[in-house]
This record gives structure tokens, C-alpha cells and sequence, in this order.
């Protein structure tokens, strides 16, 4: 069956030796000892999942390396630590709980990053609550699939968890603050929408300004979420005026005074600046009151 797969996965190997970095690879092994590595990137979560079931003894973890990064469990949790030496230039955090603590821990990390690319790093910050650190190296990971995630852990481990995705940060001194705000807004996001999962800034960020931040926390906010994207004054009058439109794109691009596919082409670009879509209630509602805020 292995001689298989490597027809489907051609730039699967066979032995550990021919490659520098085996966590790259995820591993299969036979009944009679054949093994198998596939690259991460030409097999996605769901296939690891069933090949697990086909193969329950294939993934060696006592061979794969260790994601726990002392250096970064340091940085995150102790004031004015020192940076770790990183080669990673932007990276996010992946906030995320646990009801309980009855499993073993070792064995919920290698399940969680089986899932995510060889570079994350996860960080267990006591016993039931942890960051996966995400680099803008490969693809992120979407919040559908962290919820696809989740519910595999949840059946796995017997333990049910909420996720709060970050944003993107330059690595410097400054990701302790960002940690701690989004710490903050994870743990708003547990009290105030209790049936999401998986939750983001833009999910939080109304429940959050209801409470009377103050104007650093509201800065914060905006830019996060709206980042260079509000010095761009024209893209923000779109948007607004789209919103204040009721979402109808004939009415806002007739008030614009532009083509209706100009007024996609802008909504899109919005959207892939600032992860907000804002035909979803939600962050409709989000990019309003943040530009309501800037303005």
C-alpha cells in the first residue's frame, strides 16, 4: 500500500536519512516495517487523518522534533524578557483554551501540529491554555480549518476548546503588547460569544467598544484591523458608503458615482488588506464603527 501512495505523493521518501529535517514529512510505517514520508505541503489535514486510521502506528513522534521553544515561552510570559534569535520575520498567535487538563499534553501537541506548517511553534502557557505561533512563511491557516482542527482534537482528546486567531506582527519587542491585548480579547470573546469556536478580532471588537476602552485600546484596534489601509481616504469612502447602503452594491456605486465592478474591485481589495469581509454582518459592523472612529 505504501508503493501506492508514493505513485499519489511522487516526492515521497522512504527513509528518514534523505532528508535534513524529518518534521517536514509526515511519516506512515507498514506491518512489515516499510516506512513512508510525505512532504506537509502535498498532503492536507484530512488525508494525515485518514492515512493515521489506515496506518495507527505510522506517525513516529519520538523521532520528530520538539516545537516547544523555551526561548519564546520566556519572551511571551515574562516582562521585558529578551527576544528570542528567530529567523521569522512577521508571525501570528493562535490563542487557545481547554476545558480540562485529563490528557496527556504531549501527545495533544503532536496531534495539533500534525495539522499546522513543520515552522509553527507551540507555547503551553499553564496547563489548559497555550499559543500556536504561525509564520507568514506558508499559507495561514484559515478559521474554518481551525475549527475543522478543533473538532478533530475535541473527538480525539475528549476536551473542548476555543481558539482566538491573532494578527500578523513584525517580530520586535512590541509582540508582548500585541500578546497581551489579544490575550485580553480572546478572553472577551469566551464571555461575550460563547457558541463561536473560533474567534477574531473582528468578531470582538463591537462587544469590546460597547465597554468604554480607552483611546490606546481603540487605537490598537483600528490598527490591526484597518492598518495603512486607513490612509488610503477613497477606499475608506467606498466602504462606508457600501455599508451605509445596506450592502446594496447598485445604490452605493450609483452614490459614488463609479462602475459597479469598480466598486467589487475595491471591496475586494478591502477585504485582502484587512481580512474583513464585509458582506458578513459582523465585520460589516466592525469596519464601520473602526471607521467611524478614525474619521
Amino acid at each position: 500500500m505504501l508503493e501506492n501512495l508514493k505513485q499519489k505523493f511522487p516526492n515521497a521518501i522512504s527513509e528518514k536519512v534523505e532528508t535534513a529535517d524529518i518534521s517536514q514529512f509526515a511519516w506512515f510505517e507498514d506491518s512489515m516495517g516499510g516506512i513512508l514520508g510525505i512532504p506537509r505541503f502535498e498532503i492536507s489535514a484530512e488525508e494525515i487523518r485518514i492515512l493515521e486510521l489506515l496506518f495507527p502506528s505510522s506517525l513516529n513522534k519520538t523521532n520528530l522534533i520538539t516545537f516547544t521553544d523555551t526561548s519564546w515561552n520566556t519572551f511571551l510570559t515574562k516582562p521585558n524578557a529578551q527576544l528570542p534569535l528567530t529567523s521569522w520575520e512577521n508571525v501570528r498567535f493562535i490563542h487557545f483554551k481547554l476545558t480540562h487538563n485529563d490528557f496527556s499534553h504531549a501527545d495533544f501537541e503532536d496531534a495539533f501540529l500534525a495539522f499546522v506548517p513543520s515552522d509553527a511553534a507551540l507555547i503551553w502557557e499553564d496547563d489548559m491554555e497555550g499559543i500556536l505561533i504561525e509564520t507568514n512563511k506558508a499559507e495561514a491557516l484559515s478559521n474554518k480549518e481551525l475549527l475543522a482542527i478543533s473538532s478533530t482534537l475535541e473527538s480525539d482528546f475528549y476536551v473542548k476548546t476555543r481558539m482566538f486567531t491573532g494578527r500578523f506582527h513584525h517580530v520586535s519587542q512590541e509582540l508582548h503588547h500585541h500578546k497581551t491585548q489579544e490575550k485580553k480579547c480572546f478572553e472577551s470573546a469566551q464571555a461575550e460569544l460563547p457558541d463561536l469556536k473560533v474567534t477574531d478580532l473582528a468578531d470582538i471588537v463591537p462587544h469590546l467598544l460597547l465597554k468604554h476602552q480607552s483611546n490606546t485600546n481603540i487605537e490598537w484596534y483600528i490598527n490591526q484591523v484597518l492598518g495603512r489601509t486607513r490612509q488610503d481616504t477613497e477606499l475608506i469612502k467606498t466602504i462606508k458608503t457600501y455599508i451605509e447602503c445596506n450592502s446594496n452594491a447598485t445604490l452605493a456605486a450609483k452614490q459614488l458615482y463609479i462602475h459597479r465592478n469598480s466598486l467589487q474591485y475595491r471591496i475586494d481589495k478591502f477585504t485582502e488588506r484587512t481580512g474583513l469581509d464585509i458582506r458578513n454582518f459582523r465585520h460589516a459592523l466592525t469596519a464601520y464603527l473602526l471607521i467611524l472612529l478614525h474619521d
